[in-house]
């Protein structure tokens, strides 16, 4: 989780949202090439779980400008001590926080809120061959979702349970 701090004056704000030299002092290696932007109309709409398959696994710095999300990250990486594990935070415009996803990790989000707009900075371009999902109530991670789902893809929907997957 990333902390901003906004420099305000009589006029609005001002907040930097990367620095490659204030991330690789905090020991993060992150170099946009990609940016995107998703708007979601309808609140309890779930967005996820997408991750892209290795070798083109992606990092990736996610922020909400407008409205509000309930973000989820699993890890998702072979070998690691935290695989399987769920991280969750909610981001808003108003919360001074984004959220930086290493390579490695799934992520999905459900909207708090009607016109949630998500902005995403992409360490690697979107690659369609390697992109890869699992359902968003797959039993082996059991994500609390704070509300009902309202709205999903049908992309989405179809997503298969994660066991026994590469990533």
């Amino acid at each position: 989780m990333i902390e901003l701090m906004p420099h305000g004056d009589r006029r609005g704000t001002f907040t930097r949202t990367w620095c490659a030299s204030t991330f690789a002092d905090h020991g993060i290696e992150f170099t946009p090439v990609q940016g995107n932007s998703s708007l979601t109309r309808k609140r309890g709409t779930v967005r996820g779980m997408h991750f892209q398959r290795a070798p083109k696994a992606d990092a990736k710095l996610v922020r909400c400008t407008s409205g509000c999300i309930h973000d989820v990250i699993v890890d998702i990486r072979e070998g690691s001590s935290t695989r399987g594990e769920v991280y969750a935070y909610e981001l808003s415009p108003s919360s001074g926080r984004m959220l930086y996803i290493p390579a490695g990790f799934a992520h999905g989000f459900q909207t708090l809120a009607d016109d949630s707009v998500v902005e995403y900075l992409m360490g690697i371009e979107y690659v369609a061959e390697l992109s890869d999902g699992f359902r968003h109530d797959d039993p082996s991670f059991r994500i609390a979702w704070p509300e009902a789902v309202s709205e999903m893809s049908d992309k989405d929907a179809a997503w298969p349970d994660f066991a026994g997957r590469d990533t």
